[in-house]
């Protein structure tokens, strides 16, 4: 550990979404979750600016290109769909584990 430590406080009454809405949108005929699912609410390293009109925050819309990279892991990239549109996604935590074991990477 180099001491590095990160705070941050995140008021749920400044989220730009219901929480209700989004796990109504995480459940359904659409979405596979083999190992089950955990719906995070928010992150300070999220967009703060309005995306669309004031006030509404950040959302992503359909065919932003969504880049999340780490130097160990590669780059993961991905289309924004509609769920419906996606083929159905089955690999779970014990898949991505026996995937980084096998990588040498755990």
């Amino acid at each position: 550990m180099d001491g590095f430590r990160l705070e941050a406080v995140s008021e749920m009454t400044r989220m730009s979404r219901d929480p209700e809405d989004l796990v109504r949108q995480v459940i359904g005929p659409h979405h596979h979750y083999p190992d089950g699912a955990a719906l995070m609410l928010g992150t300070m390293f999220a967009p703060v600016q309005d995306r669309g009109r004031p006030g509404e925050g950040f959302t992503h819309k359909v065919d932003d290109v969504v880049r999340i990279s780490c130097p160990a892991l590669g780059t993961l990239v991905n289309r924004v769909r509609h769920a419906q549109e996606c083929e159905p996604w089955h690999f779970g935590i014990r898949d991505l584990m026996g995937n980084l074991a096998r990588r040498g990477l755990l």
